[in-house]
């Protein structure tokens, strides 16, 4: 018998000389398809065209399959961040992200991503290679089968299904049934673990080629008669009708449309954080963002009076898309939640209309659905233009008290809102931005205009710290046509900062964009003000991120000035690969007050209940 720990292939060529990069083997590859083959082809079927993995001895078959495939593999420092860079994938790409790595500590190391991609409802596969069959039930080393850790049982809770395929007849089957959740309707998330020796083994039915059936999936149809019932009864009337958006509408296509529908109907839109990117925030229309870091215009329009309507469109009205589920935000106005998500919506709150609607078709339906020059139409966009004067009247963003005061006592790091700004006016206007999670979140929330093409990118559930540098190699490498700016800061580059090396072993252009404020900031700010715990436990070293890039050979500069920021922004554009700039950054208190007074609010609440 073949032990699993024996080399199988020709060693892995690397080359140094103008950055790292993988060179296939050379050998010819064997007519006979394998199990492995016919995973990886599936795969490619589907239009992926990266894996981010980390090499093992389990999953060789699975690696030898991809060199020959149309699929690269992408080779990354740690599994968490292989899988936060399939999160990324699933996300630019509309399609699903792929990871993979060994059963056993590979698996145990997916599990912060599976929760991220959950919480999140990114469609991912996680794929894993076993020990062979007959090495289990003996204390076989890595064994992550029912007989060793049984990681099945652990990943469950946090996947739409997970299998552990030990039957060559039935692996093209439950390949499938991995496959069918991964879309962006249903939003699921599979693991597919394989034994070395299934992986291996020649692929049943091998001399009778299957002929290969991509099924369009549309889960979730229009609801035609609700789309009537909406125009009849609220968007052709008198009514002031206000759109709040989440995550489900936060992608180039619908938030196109979007854009076309809102502008037909003279709709003013509030995004949640998730939902940032799916509106272009200098846009008449636009009431920026509520809830989390939110703006004065959004937060003070959606939980005023002047509402008559509040349309929701693909938003899970959570706790921070809510302002800790503000009563408010429901109040007196009606609230109309259309939505494809097979999942329920908050339970907190009971919309008066629910419509269960494809929501890209939803959105075509209602651009479609009557004409522009309709006599109904034009009357009750007068009336809303009125209103919109009205509400524009309203600041977009908060005033920051602190600033001036900051300044005054000789302030050394530059405000984080200047620097965000700033690069703003620098960086192109369908490129992708890619937050982390941190003080840096809310200032970047909160300044940063989005265009509104689907262009800002964070993970707003769960919110792994160092997921955005890991994400945005995944985001760029499915949308290569489009810059990369990712914006994190130096306790998230402490978590997942060494995945900057992946971003420069295959030499993809994108620039990281480190805060350095020398703290845990969100919650150091805490501890300037005298709440929380002691600022030991929040701050952090000075480190020197501009020489730890150099180390790993990403190009990079430090700034400490706006002057010195376009000069290092003017290196990063000339750059062929990655470039790092660190921003020296003060402590300032961010801009999300009426959060805070939310928190306070519904503290008072649950006092009463």
């Amino acid at each position: 018998m073949e032990s699993h720990v024996e080399s199988m292939y020709a060693r892995v060529a690397l080359a140094t000389a103008g950055g790292v990069r993988v060179v296939p083997t050379p050998d010819v590859k064997a007519t006979t398809k394998n199990n492995a083959d016919v995973i990886i082809e599936g795969l490619a079927s589907r239009g992926i065209q990266h894996i981010f993995l980390v090499p093992g001895k389990l999953v060789y078959p699975l690696i030898k399959s991809i060199e020959h495939s149309t699929i690269t593999g992408i080779v990354g420092a740690h599994e968490t961040a292989c899988g936060f860079m399939a999160d990324g994938y699933a996300r630019a790409s509309r399609k699903f992200g792929v990871c993979l790595g060994i059963s056993g500590p590979g698996t145990m190391n997916f599990l912060p991503a599976m929760a991220a991609a959950q919480a999140d409802k990114i469609p991912v596969l996680y794929l894993a290679g076993g020990i062979a069959t007959y090495h289990e039930a003996q204390g076989a080393f890595q064994d992550g089968s029912n007989s060793g850790l049984d990681e099945l049982t652990i990943v469950k809770p946090l996947l739409s299904t997970a299998i552990e395929v030990k039957n060559n007849l039935t692996l093209p089957h439950e390949l499938r049934r991995s496959l069918s959740c991964l879309n962006t309707q249903r939003k699921g998330r599979a693991y597919l673990s394989v034994p070395i020796d299934m992986q291996k083994t020649v692929a049943a039915g091998r001399n009778q080629p299957e002929l290969l059936r991509i099924p369009a999936c549309r889960e979730a149809a229009v609801d035609q008669p609700a789309l009537d019932m909406l125009l009849d009864n609220y968007l052709l009337r008198g009514l002031n009708v206000a759109c709040l958006v989440g995550s489900r509408v936060n992608n180039p296509p619908d938030a196109e449309l979007l854009l076309r529908v809102v502008e037909k109907y003279r709709l003013p839109v509030a995004t949640t954080l998730s939902g940032k990117g799916a509106f272009p925030e200098d846009h008449e229309l636009a009431l920026g963002l509520y809830g989390f870091a939110g703006h004065t215009r959004a937060v003070e329009t959606i939980n005023g009076d002047s509402v008559d309507v509040l349309l929701v469109l693909g938003c899970d009205l959570s706790q921070r898309d809510s302002l800790n589920w503000d009563p408010k935000l429901h109040g007196t106005k009606t609230l109309v939640v259309i939505d494809e998500d097979f999942d329920k919506a908050s339970s907190h709150y009971q919309p008066d209309v629910q419509i269960f609607s494809n929501l890209h078709g939803s959105l075509q339906g209602l651009l479609h659905i009557i004409n522009d020059d309709d006599a109904r139409l034009v009357c009750v966009n007068r009336l809303r233009d009125q209103w919109m004067k009205q509400v524009r009247m309203l600041p977009l963003e908060q005033q920051q008290s602190d600033l001036v005061a900051r300044i005054a006592q000789g302030e050394a790091n530059m405000y984080p809102g200047d620097v965000i700004k700033h690069l703003r006016r620098r960086t192109a206007d369908d490129a992708n931005v890619v937050v982390d999670s941190g003080a840096h979140r809310i200032f970047m929330a909160h300044h940063w205009q989005a265009r509104g093409c689907g262009d800002y990118h964070t993970s707003s559930s769960l919110a792994p710290m160092g997921w955005a540098i890991c994400a945005g190699i995944g985001i760029k490498l499915a949308a290569p046509q489009r810059d990369c700016l990712v914006v994190t800061g130096d306790g998230c580059m402490l978590m997942h900062g060494m995945e900057i090396q992946t971003a420069a072993r295959y030499q993809v252009k994108m620039t990281f964009v480190v805060m350095n404020n020398s703290a845990h900031g969100a919650v150091h700010i805490d501890t300037l003000q005298n709440r929380g715990v002691s600022a030991a436990y929040t701050a952090l070293p000075n480190h020197d991120w501009k020489a730890f890039a150099n180390s790993l050979g990403v190009a990079s500069a430090c700034a400490t000035t706006l002057e010195e920021l376009d000069h290092a922004l003017s290196a990063a554009a000339e750059h062929d690969g990655p470039f790092l700039i660190e921003v020296m950054v003060g402590n300032h208190v961010a801009p999300n007050h009426y959060y805070a007074e939310s928190i306070r609010a519904y503290e008072q609440r649950i006092k009463g209940i």
